[in-house]
This record gives structure tokens, C-alpha cells and sequence, in this order.
């Protein structure tokens, strides 16, 4: 059988080869993503797993509060600042190279009634090197973005003399004016947000 010559030119062939040459690419690509992804596993160490935070424990103070209504009744925090999952972290370390390594990590984050808890994401770098036989020295930083704690107001009822107004839940029977306590809502950030960390080991006889 025999073809024309332009037929290896025609917009169909040409068209076929592109197609057979994006696959070879595609499969070559595939592969390296395989390699890379087995050697980044292999070299992917976990150094923490956590469950609860300092801002956890914050709310958690909270939870066996309350005040006693002009009406007689009892209002308890308890219900406001529960919540059915913790938040949880996990960390990882990646060796990139001898003496350096990737710390990376997320956070679930949690949230009840009046509060919530951000997911978060940790990322940092270790260093360590060995100086000699009896001595070695170690840095770690790291950052937290996200994980913020926020509050949000109550609504409440102060009859003829204030009406329906917004405040802040742990302050509404206070002395303050509704509008007063709103500042004073829980807007802080993950403690140990930035650190840094240094270690210099010494041997002695």
C-alpha cells in the first residue's frame, strides 16, 4: 500500500502526532511525579500530633461560668462554649537535604456556639549540623498562618430602658454598657504564632 506524499503533511497526521507526543510527555511527567512523590514520603517524618491549644483552653475557662437573669432565671455558658470536636494538629518534617529540613503541618481548627477557631496551616525550617565528635548544634523556626480565635455577641433584651442590643455574651450582666463589652470579644492569635528555637549540644568526659 502506498500514500501520497502530502498525506505525512496533512492537518489529520500532523494532528496525530501532537496527540502521540503530548502522551509520551504526559507519561514521562507521570512518572517523574511517582518518583518524586515515593521520595518525598520516604524522606517525611511526623513529630507532632495535638489535640487542643492554648486558645482551647481559653474557651474552655469559660464553659463553667454564667449570671443570674433580672427575671430570676440562670443562664449558663456552658452550651456557648462547647464544642464537639477539638481542634487538632498534625506536623510533619521533609528532610530536603543532610543538615536541613521542611516543617510543615495543619490544624483542624473547632467551633461552638459563640466561638470559632481558625484551621491553620504551620510551616518552618530545621537546621542541624554536627560540629565534631562531641558537639552539634540545632535551629528550628516556625510560623503559624490562620488558627485566629474569634467571639461573636449575643443578643439581648434590655427592656424600655435599652431595648435589643448586641453584647458581648460572658458580659452581658455586667456594669458595662452593651456596646462597652464588644470589645472585649475574643479576637486573638495562636499563641507561639512566630518561634525560634536553638540548641548547642557539648559532650564532656
Amino acid at each position: 500500500m502506498s500514500f501520497p506524499l502530502d498525506f505525512f503533511n496533512s492537518s489529520f497526521w500532523l494532528l496525530v502526532r501532537r496527540v502521540f507526543l503530548c502522551l509520551i510527555i504526559s507519561e514521562s511527567c507521570f512518572f517523574s511525579v511517582q518518583v518524586f512523590a515515593f521520595d518525598f514520603l520516604d524522606k517525611t517524618f511526623l513529630i507532632e500530633f495535638k489535640q487542643g491549644s492554648e486558645l482551647t483552653d481559653k474557651v474552655m475557662t469559660y464553659q463553667a461560668g454564667g449570671f443570674d437573669t433580672s427575671g430570676g432565671g440562670k443562664v449558663s455558658f456552658q452550651p456557648w462554649y462547647s464544642t464537639n470536636w477539638t481542634d487538632a494538629r498534625v506536623t510533619f518534617m521533609t528532610q530536603l537535604t543532610e543538615h536541613v529540613g521542611l516543617i510543615w503541618g495543619i490544624s483542624s481548627g473547632e467551633s461552638g456556639q459563640k466561638y470559632t477557631i481558625d484551621p491553620s496551616m504551620k510551616v518552618g525550617i530545621a537546621f542541624h549540623q554536627v560540629l565534631d565528635k562531641r558537639s552539634s548544634i540545632s535551629a528550628r523556626v516556625t510560623t503559624i498562618v490562620g488558627g485566629n480565635l474569634h467571639e461573636a455577641p449575643c443578643s439581648a433584651d434590655y427592656g424600655d430602658i435599652g431595648g435589643v442590643q448586641n453584647v458581648n455574651c460572658r458580659l452581658a450582666a455586667s456594669t458595662l454598657q452593651p456596646s462597652q463589652t464588644l470589645q472585649y470579644l475574643f479576637n486573638d492569635r495562636p499563641y507561639n504564632q512566630n518561634t525560634f528555637w536553638v540548641e548547642y549540644k557539648q559532650e564532656f568526659n
